[in-house]
């Protein structure tokens, strides 16, 4: 009967080079399954908010806070804040959301790899009713967001842009 004897060192440098594949692939799995778990956040978030549920602020940490992007604004806009404007919009208009949800992965800026954040563009439909002295107004609004996950899969920062402020006047105006 014949014997083989490998060394080691080759042993370990084959099974080195077998795992090396699975190795430099683990970073990219990682980061789309985190994306993925967040991702269905999001989706949630939207489907609760354009359900004016209160279940919309259940995804979001105690300190969440929302990157200023409106005219005027430098500061980070806090859960509370945030919370009360989306109250505040429920209750003076009427929104249906026009898109399907495509949600993309984020990226880390330094590094720009995927890192579990995650950023839509879609389009929502604004309505104010109709008063006694004022007809209903729509206005249809393009918007991009981010939300950037902690560690517990809860939104710590969210990020909108679109021109939300020139939509508000155009509905308000006399």
């Amino acid at each position: 009967m014949m014997q083989f004897a490998i060394p080691c060192t080759a042993l370990a440098a084959i099974l080195l080079a077998s795992c090396s594949g699975n190795v430099a692939d683990q970073p990219e799995a990682d980061a789309q399954r985190l994306f993925e778990r967040n991702a269905a956040t999001a989706r949630q978030l939207v489907l609760d908010f354009d359900a004016e549920s209160d279940a919309a602020l259940t995804h979001f940490a105690d300190s969440a806070v929302w990157t200023p992007t409106r005219f005027g604004r430098t500061d980070t806009i806090p859960l509370e804040e945030a919370w009360a404007g989306w109250k505040r919009m429920w209750a003076a208009y009427d929104l249906e959301l026009l898109s399907d949800l495509v949600f993309l992965p984020g990226v880390d800026p330094e590094t720009k790899a995927p890192d579990g954040s995650v950023r839509i563009y879609f389009d929502w439909r604004y309505t104010k009713p109709a008063t006694d002295s004022t007809e209903a107004r729509t206005a249809d609004l393009s918007l991009y967001e981010a939300w950037e996950f902690n560690a517990d899969g809860k939104i710590w920062m969210t990020q909108l842009y679109g021109d939300v402020g020139a939509m508000l006047a155009d509905l308000n105006r006399e």
